[in-house]
C-alpha cells in the first residue's frame, strides 16, 4: 500500500489513513492462503522441475486455466515466483533460493509450518476471541502450558528450522569473542531440542564440542537423522528423556533453550530454570533464544513487535506467552542465576545467563 497518496492533516484524512493501515493488516491472511493453496495444488513442485506457461501447468495439474493465472499472479505479487516473457510467451519459474523453503524434505522447508497451520493454527486463530474470553487455564484454574500434540510439534519443529542459522551466528560470535575456543572440549545440552539444529550448527562451528539433545521419541528420530545429514552425527547424541521428570545428567558447560519458554507457564519456566542451574558448570552459560519483550509500552523494534504478536499466537493455540525481560530476571534470581547479556537476532532475543556472581561475559 502506498501511503504517500494519503494525507494525514485533517481529522477525516487521518481516519481514512488509519482505515488503510488497518485494512493492510486485515488482508495479511491473503499471503498464507495464496502460498498454501499453491503448495496443496503442487504448483511449487511443478515449477521446481522447469519453468512453464499457465497453459502447461493447468493441463498437468488439472486446474482451471484462468484461476491458475490468478493464483500465479498472487505468488508473483508476493515475490515468491518469477515471470518472464519471450516472443510473446509468458513463463513462470521458481527461484532456486525458494525451492528448499517451499518443497518438502529440505533443512529449511516451511512445509511443516504449513501443515501446522492446517492442523492447529487456523482453527486457533478463528477462536481467538474465545481464548481471550476464557483464558487458557485448566479445570483447576491454573495456567497451562501450550497443548500442542507430539505429531503437530513434529510438523512445526521442522517448519521453523530457518530460525536457527542467524541465531547461532549471533551466539557463536558472542562466545568466540569471550574466549570459548573451537579446539577446546565443551559439553552442550540442548533441552527440548526439536530437530537439534541449534546445537548441531554449533558443532559445525566448534569442532571439539559435543552435544546432547533431549526430547520425545519421534522428535529425537528427526534430530538424530539430521545430525547425520549435517556430518555431526558422531558428536551429537539424541536422548529420549522427559526433562520434566527425569534427571538432566552430568554437569554441562552450555545449556540451550531454543523456543522452549514461550510454550510454558511462569511456574514451569521456574522449574526449568532450577533444573538448568543444577547441572550448569560453575563458569558455564545458559542460552535462551525466544520471543522476549524488552519494551512492551513502546513495541517499535522488530523483536518486540514479533514477540507481542507471537504471544497472541500462543494464546490462540492453547497456552504459553512471550515473557518480558524483567520477568526473566526475576525467575533467574530465584534460581540463583543472573543475566549476563542480551543479544538480538532477526526475530528473537538471546539471553546469556550464568550462576549469580560469575560473569563469563560482560554485562
Amino acid at each position: 500500500m502506498d501511503f504517500n497518496f494519503l494525507s494525514a492533516t485533517t481529522g477525516e484524512q487521518k481516519t481514512v489513513r488509519a482505515a488503510h493501515q488497518i485494512y493492510e493488516h486485515l488482508i495479511g491472511l491473503w499471503a498464507p492462503a495464496v502460498i498454501e493453496a499453491a503448495h496443496d495444488l503442487g504448483v511449487f513442485s511443478w515449477l521446481a522441475n522447469r519453468p512453464g506457461t499457465v497453459e502447461e501447468m493447468s493441463a498437468e495439474l488439472e486446474t482451471d486455466q484462468r484461476a491458475t493465472r490468478v493464483l500465479l499472479g498472487g505468488l508473483l505479487a508476493y515475490g515468491v515466483i518469477e515471470r518472464s516473457e519471450l516472443d510473446g510467451e509468458v513463463r513462470y519459474s521458481l527461484p532456486s533460493e525458494f525451492r528448499q523453503a517451499l518443497l518438502p524434505g529440505g533443512t529449511f522447508s516451511l512445509v511443516g509450518k504449513m501443515l501446522h497451520d492446517r492442523h492447529v493454527a487456523w482453527a486457533g486463530w478463528r477462536n481467538l476471541g474465545d481464548a481471550v474470553r476464557h483464558g487458557t487455564r485448566d479445570q483447576s484454574g491454573n495456567d497451562r502450558t501450550n497443548q500442542i500434540s507430539e505429531a503437530d510439534y513434529e510438523d512445526l519443529t521442522s517448519g521453523i528450522n530457518f530460525w536457527a542459522p542467524p541465531i547461532v551466528d549471533v551466539l557463536s560470535a558472542a562466545l568466540a569473542e569471550t574466549g570459548w575456543k573451537k579446539d577446546e572440549a565443551v559439553s552442550v545440552l540442548d533441552v527440548g531440542c526439536g530437530t537439534g539444529l541449534y546445537s548441531q550448527l554449533l558443532l559445525e562451528r566448534f569442532p571439539a564440542w559435543k552435544a546432547e539433545g533431549i526430547d520425545a521419541p519421534r522428535i529425537i528420530r528427526l534430530a538424530t537423522a539430521q545430525a547425520e545429514r549435517l556430518g555431526v552425527g558422531s558428536r551429537f547424541t539424541g536422548t529420549v528423556r522427559d526433562f520434566w521428570k527425569d534427571g538432566w545428567g552430568e554437569t554441562v558447560d552450555l545449556i540451550l533453550f531454543a523456543n522452549i519458554f514461550h510454550l510454558q507457564t511462569p511456574d514451569s519456566v521456574q522449574k526449568l530454570m532450577r533444573s538448568a542451574a543444577d547441572v550448569l558448570a560453575p563458569d558455564g552459560l545458559i542460552c535462551i533464544a525466544d520471543q522476549i519483550v524488552v519494551d512492551e509500552a513502546r513495541p517499535v523494534t522488530a523483536q518486540d513487535r514479533f514477540a507481542m504478536l507471537f504471544a497472541a499466537s500462543m494464546l490462540a493455540t492453547g497456552g504459553g506467552d512471550a515473557y518480558t525481560l524483567s520477568a526473566y530476571d526475576q525467575w533467574l534470581a530465584e534460581a540463583g542465576l543472573e543475566r549476563v547479556a542480551v543479544l538480538e537476532a532477526p526475530m528473537h532475543r538471546l539471553l546469556l545467563i550464568g550462576h549469580a556472581g560469575r560473569h563469563p561475559l560482560p554485562a
